[in-house]
């Protein structure tokens, strides 16, 4: 990947690849040819299509970019949470923003476990990078959990094995959740808030 679309502003990479998430969405990381993803950009986004091309020059580019892109957003806002709360209170705003994130980046998401195989084989750049911003995540899950562990909130004697049962449950949400089903982004908040505190982590319930 080259970095010609890094010297633009944010906003622009972001729109840029928003809109190409769009792309994939409407047909499937195979559906098109680069060609024709760059000129369904472009007229979206206005960007020069020479531009996005030589920015993104293979499908492998475009679909890890934004699998990044997505992946930084989440583990950003995650981290970024400094608001005060016990252990439980800090952990559900986590799975309500993790399930929130899911819910409107679906695509990103998906994308993200499509290229893993071949990024580990073909750029272990990028595919290390994934795998940090994952461990980032996991590592800030643990000191949650370990917090509440400490504080006898939370019956978990690994922390660090807990919080990775904790990421896999809420990355189940993209294995079966239709947001056509008619089950609301607080009703999926609480059905995970529920899994995660007392199933897996043994929380009491109040």
């Amino acid at each position: 990947m080259t970095a010609d679309l890094y010297h633009h502003d944010p906003k622009t990479l972001d729109l840029t690849l928003n809109a190409a998430a769009r792309v994939f969405a409407r047909h499937g990381l195979h559906g098109l040819d680069m060609a024709s993803v760059a000129r369904e950009v472009s007229c979206e986004t206005g960007l020069d299509s020479a531009d996005f091309r030589r920015a993104f020059p293979t499908r492998l580019d475009l679909a890890c970019a934004i699998a990044l892109h997505s992946a930084r957003s989440l583990v950003r806002d995650q981290l970024a949470d400094r608001e005060p709360g016990a252990p439980r209170e800090r952990l559900e705003r986590l799975v309500r923003r993790h399930i929130d994130h899911f819910r409107h980046h679906r695509t990103e998401e998906d994308l993200r476990r499509a290229v893993l195989p071949a990024l580990r084989a073909v750029h272990p750049g990028r595919h290390r990078e994934l795998a940090e911003l994952r461990q980032s995540y996991r590592d800030h899950l643990r000191a949650v959990v370990a917090e509440g562990a400490a504080q006898g909130r939370f019956r978990v004697t690994d922390p660090g094995a807990a919080a990775a049962a904790v990421l896999e449950a809420l990355e189940s949400v993209l294995n079966w959740y239709d947001p056509d089903d008619g089950l609301t982004a607080a009703e999926l908040g609480d059905v995970y808030t529920d899994l995660i505190v007392h199933h897996h982590l043994g929380g009491p319930r109040e």
